[in-house]
């Protein structure tokens, strides 16, 4: 009897801990040009406009997208059994702490650095001597500590034009970040393309939807169905040309 009700409850906590398809939550950043806020406030960006391709390949109404500072979303990717992160950068570190569908794109994680200063590095031994602007949580921040950058060197910010204008004001001295991301953050904070340069390459890795490791497989499986489709269509390419032409 004890070893049938033990059983059950088993059961029922496989069923309640697993997310249902339907009420998934869909979550982002401000990180141009994959995703930010238009000017009334709505999501929108290449992953923003694709998910909403994919819903419709599904057959699917579409569903609330909210954006959140990065590291509060990845605290509640990690958290919650629902939820879908994007765009997730797919380093080999994080593949066994998610369930992904990707590509929405392959993109550099570099350093960024003010032209006027001249910083050019050869190697990852001399980031030592160099105070470096990054969003916490992200993969950016988690290639420094990969190449043994000391933590206490990095310059943490919640959003990425706080981690924009470290540099930008001079209190960083590099900025780690996605490459387009970077530039185009920059762009809106009024700093042209020719006053900065790549002063080191981190790592290039696909973008993806990441999704919580209770979201069944079956799902995360359709999703990616679509994805490719949609991946392959003209209107993707048209959302490349769209969003990707500073490239």
């Amino acid at each position: 009897m004890r070893t049938w009700h033990f059983i059950h409850l088993l059961l029922l906590w496989t069923t309640f801990a697993q997310a249902d398809p339907g009420k998934l939550e869909y979550l982002s950043e401000i990180s141009p040009p994959y995703n930010f806020s238009d000017e009334r406030g709505q999501p929108t960006g290449l992953s923003v406009e694709l998910l909403q391709l994919i819903w419709q390949a599904r057959g699917m109404a579409p569903q609330p997208i909210r954006i959140l500072p990065w590291a509060r979303g990845y605290n509640l990717l990690q958290q919650k059994p629902n939820v879908v992160l994007f765009a997730t950068a797919r380093p080999p570190q994080r593949e066994p702490l998610f369930k992904w569908a990707c590509p929405i794109d392959h993109s550099e994680f570099v350093l960024l650095g003010r032209k006027g200063d001249n910083i050019t590095l050869d190697s990852a031994a001399q980031l030592g001597h160099y105070k470096i602007g990054v969003v916490r949580a992200t993969v950016s921040k988690q290639l420094l500590l990969d190449r043994g950058i000391d933590e206490h060197q990095l310059m943490q910010a919640n959003r990425l034009t706080q981690a924009a204008k470290m540099l930008t004001s001079g209190r960083a001295d590099l900025f780690a970040t996605n490459k387009l991301v970077g530039y185009q953050t920059l762009q809106q904070l009024g700093f042209k393309p020719d006053d900065v340069h790549v002063a080191f390459v981190l790592d290039t890795t696909p973008l993806c939807y990441a999704f919580s490791r209770q979201v069944p497989d079956s799902e995360v499986a359709l999703f990616q169905q679509a994805l490719t489709r949609v991946v392959a269509s003209a209107d993707f390419s048209a959302l490349q040309t769209k969003y990707l032409s500073l490239r």
